[in-house]
């Protein structure tokens, strides 16, 4: 269950991630910056080291969320499905993260969809693992989002949708404060399929958003739901071009 928007403008991109969790999941801690490889990336992590998005200092940011539609289960031993960004974050072109893609332990991984943002390539990929093939789909450099559902995903992909297509119709700059605003949206009413998440036993347990820009990359990180208050994390690399 998540909500990840990508919003490219003149000198740089947006991309923001409300992860939704079951509510007894263990609470994620706030972003660190890390070596991996040449490279210095950023990341928000579960307790146990595995990610769900990223952002390096070539400015490529990867985010995952989970293919509910898809209903297959691994028939070995699973793997976290944390352990894909965390393994591909150090990453800096497309064709060196398919080439990690590939060598990851597919057959023990559930269903997931990742995303990558090149903007040296000025190119936005998905990668759609279903247990049976590995498929990739690119995208046009604009506005895009994506949106998973343990509830009922179908549904979810075309009520967020709604909310997102009215939200770009009465905003034409697409600022971070609209960013945020969109992410914290209860339309068309707070409940499972609602953008900002709320369930019995499950919500929308952070909020993260990158901004990069030709010289930076800034990741900010809120626990809890976006509707409510907390304290943001804000950590930030330079890039190496």
């Amino acid at each position: 269950m998540c909500t990840v928007s990508f919003f490219p403008g003149a000198h740089g991109f947006y991309l923001a991630m409300n992860r939704d969790e079951k509510l007894d999941r263990s609470t994620a801690l706030a972003p660190r910056i890390i070596n991996i490889g040449s490279r210095l990336a950023v990341f928000p992590s579960e307790p146990t080291g595995g990610t769900w998005i990223s952002a390096n200092d070539a400015g490529v940011c990867l985010a995952l969320i989970n293919w509910h539609r898809v209903k297959r289960q691994p028939k070995n031993d699973g793997v976290s499905r944390g352990d894909v960004v965390r393994a591909l974050a150090g990453k800096s072109a497309a064709n060196k993260i398919a080439d990690g893609v590939a060598k990851l332990p597919l057959r023990k991984l559930r269903p997931f969809r990742l995303i990558a943002i090149l903007p040296s390539e000025k190119l936005v990929t998905e990668w759609r693992w279903n247990l049976e093939a590995l498929t990739v789909r690119d995208y046009k450099w604009r506005s895009q989002h994506w949106f998973s559902s343990g509830f009922d995903e179908q549904r979810a992909e075309v009520e967020r949708q709604r909310v997102c297509d009215a939200a770009l119709t009465h905003q034409s700059t697409k600022s971070l404060r609209w960013l945020r605003l969109l992410h914290r949206s209860h339309s068309p009413k707070r409940g499972p399929l609602s953008i900002c998440m709320h369930r019995r036993d499950a919500s929308t347990v952070s909020y993260t958003e990158v901004a990069v820009s030709g010289r930076r990359a800034t990741m900010r990180y809120k626990s809890g739901p976006c509707c409510a208050k907390g304290t943001i994390v804000t950590r930030t690399i330079s890039l190496v071009h």
